[in-house]
């Protein structure tokens, strides 16, 4: 028996449980993403040190956003939270 506070998913690691995670900038905040099957990510951690990040709504964990193609002739991505309804720009 394992008594731990840590979830088991983590303590037991499976390689093929292993979802993509990447680091993004949103509204200038670091963010940690996972890509979901649906071609949707989902917030799953906010890197700040500023307390004030925290309280926005757009950026809480276990937010799903959705990417808007960018136009090639500038490199900005729009990015839309589908559980809440609002558009954000990434820097």
């Amino acid at each position: 028996m394992i008594y731990s506070i840590v979830p088991y998913q983590q303590i037991l690691y499976n390689e093929e449980n292993k979802q993509e995670r990447m680091e993004m900038s949103i509204n200038g905040e670091q963010v940690i993403l996972l890509k979901n099957d649906n071609n949707t990510y989902t917030i799953e951690r906010l890197l700040s040190t500023n307390p004030k990040s925290y309280l926005i709504p757009e950026l809480m964990p276990g937010t799903v956003i959705m990417t808007i193609t960018a136009k090639k002739e500038t490199p900005e991505v729009t990015w839309e939270i589908l559980n809440k309804g609002f558009h954000i720009n990434k820097n």
